[in-house]
């Protein structure tokens, strides 16, 4: 499994550290929609979940939405009242798909490994990563000074920053799974977590949005593939996640329709 810190961490996205509210998912975030630029990185997706949370609080202070108070607490009974038809998590989670919060892919990936990689050998993966050659200095130092912000998926299926995996029994937490030009216009680039393999298992942990979740419901999540036939590829397996299975499965068509679908392993 990944770290006791990384695995905490996976939870806090999956249910955001708001102090009276449990079980918000953190939705899904892609910043070339807003094409936002030098912002701070919890408005363009990269954030952690105390950062999300805060700005969160700021947002609804600063603009008066009635959902937070001065102190920062979460004001449920305005919600209730205010949002007769909703609980109060769902009442959350709309104001941060309205607001732009919430992590991206490889935002998410990146902050779970730094955790893992810290705890477990003691190592800044950020500092290691290959961004762009030194020569080309200033956007070496833009890289630098906001790694997570640039550790896209693009730099995680560098040959500079992992290695390919060929065998089903080889992978291990930590691993990645890299789709790339995949979805319905081949324009999306997309990357999931290994968090576990037992041999029959490989679970797995990603921030994504289906297209059958609708402009709300989408967020972190968790999954699964089980292994049916460990002498074929990942694609022979069964995928499921969120109960459905493979065809069914847009993680999986993701997978499958991706230009170039890969396992890759940080190689630092």
């Amino acid at each position: 499994m990944l770290s006791p810190k990384a695995e905490k961490l996976i939870e806090q996205y999956l249910h955001l550290p708001f102090e009276d509210i449990l079980n918000v998912r953190c939705p899904y975030f892609i910043n070339s929609r807003a094409k936002q630029r030098a912002q701070l990185r919890v408005l363009i997706g990269k954030g952690l979940p105390q950062e999300i949370v805060e700005e969160a609080k700021i947002i609804s202070i600063q603009y008066h939405h009635g959902l937070f108070n001065c102190d920062g607490k979460c004001l449920i009974s305005e919600l209730t009242k205010t949002e007769t038809d909703n609980p109060p998590e769902e009442c959350i989670k709309k104001f941060l798909v309205d607001n732009g919060l919430g992590i991206d892919c490889s935002g998410f990936v990146s902050h779970v490994l730094r955790e893992h990689f810290q705890e477990t050998r003691k190592i800044d993966i950020a500092n290691k990563f290959y961004f762009v050659p030194l020569k080309n200095y200033f956007r070496y130092l833009i890289c630098w000074l906001r790694p997570i912000e640039n550790m896209s998926v693009k730099k995680y299926a560098s040959d500079q920053n992992t290695k390919k995996i060929e065998s089903v029994k080889e992978i291990s937490p930590g691993d990645l799974l890299i789709m790339l030009e995949t979805g319905p216009q081949k324009n999306r680039n997309h990357i999931v977590l290994v968090t576990d393999n037992d041999g029959k298992i490989i679970k797995y942990a990603h921030a994504r949005a289906w297209s059958m979740e609708g402009k709300y419901d989408h967020g972190v999540a968790r999954g699964e593939i089980r292994i049916i036939n460990p002498t074929e590829s990942l694609l022979k397996q069964e995928w499921v996640e969120f109960g459905t299975v493979n065809e069914n499965n847009e993680t999986y068509l993701e997978a499958k329709n991706a230009k170039i679908f890969e396992v890759r392993r940080i190689k630092f």
